[in-house]
Parts: C-alpha cells; sequence; structure tokens
C-alpha cells in the first residue's frame, strides 16, 4: 500500500522546492538541523514546513529570511 496515496497530509513538493530546502539543510547544518539523519530525504510539503521551522528556531536572521524566501514558494 502507498502510504503517500492513502493519507493526504502527506503532499509530495515539487522538486525544485526540494532542491531549495536540501540547500538549505546543508548551509545551516548542525546549527539548525543537529537532529537530521545523514540518509533522509526532502519529499513532502511537511518536510518543507520542518526545514523552515528549524531555519526560523535556530539560524539566526540570515537563516530566517531563507525561511522566509521558501515559504513564500509553498
Amino acid at each position: 500500500m502507498d502510504i503517500i496515496a492513502t493519507d493526504p497530509s502527506l503532499t509530495p513538493a515539487p522538486p525544485a522546492l526540494i532542491a531549495r530546502a536540501e540547500a538549505l539543510v546543508r548551509e545551516y547544518g548542525a546549527r539548525c538541523f543537529w537532529f537530521w539523519h545523514p540518509d533522509a530525504k526532502i519529499q513532502t510539503l511537511q518536510d518543507i514546513q520542518l526545514v523552515i521551522k528549524e531555519l526560523r528556531r535556530n539560524g539566526g536572521s540570515k537563516a530566517w529570511l531563507a525561511a522566509q524566501e521558501l515559504k513564500e514558494c509553498l
């Protein structure tokens, strides 16, 4: 059974948005994403929202602005 197809809370994210979020996870690394498993993949809009949340919470003003830009793409 495909979880994504049956769970409406797991909406796939567009590839360009995934790429931007992955770049921000790499850029802000351990400061914002200390809990992030190295093999974890960003796949859903909910993953993107987690990236935004952690950038805002732990990243400082530059990260907050990057999070805002990412949020505007949702």
